[in-house]
């Protein structure tokens, strides 16, 4: 998504391809208040959630780990933590439940993939028997 917001949605709005991630339109970076400003009116404007930046750090965090359980470095390099400890330390009270939802998935597409199969006729299951034609 960061990739498309600076190849497409940024070139619209600034008229180039931003050298950052978040900069204004003469080329300066935008400031920590700036980025935090837009991140809580965006949320707001699109869910009617009122969010603080912080707040939205731990959301991508927990997005990330619901779309993969147990996934603490891929939460904590998102994070920017440098210990993994400090990651597991804050998400891992829910790892459970997340655990359970993603085991329940497993189990439903198993389900979903054996429904799909072509099952055997019965003209073809008894062609192996003696005496049956």
């Amino acid at each position: 998504m960061l990739i498309e917001y600076r190849d497409r949605v940024a070139p619209n709005i600034i008229g180039r391809r931003p050298e950052r991630l978040f900069e204004n339109v003469d080329g300066s970076p935008k400031s920590q208040a700036g980025v935090a400003w837009l991140i809580s009116t965006n949320v707001y404007r699109r869910t009617g959630i009122e969010i603080a930046p912080h707040q939205f750090r731990h959301l991508s965090a927990r997005v990330l780990l619901d779309a993969e359980p147990g996934n603490f470095e891929g939460a904590k390099q998102l994070l920017g933590h440098k210990s993994l400890r400090t990651t597991v330390a804050a998400y891992a009270g829910i790892d459970s439940r997340r655990a359970a939802r993603h085991h329940q998935r497993l189990i439903d597409q198993a389900l979903e993939a054996q429904a799909r199969a072509p099952r055997a006729g019965r003209a073809a299951r008894n062609t192996n028997k003696p005496g049956k034609r």
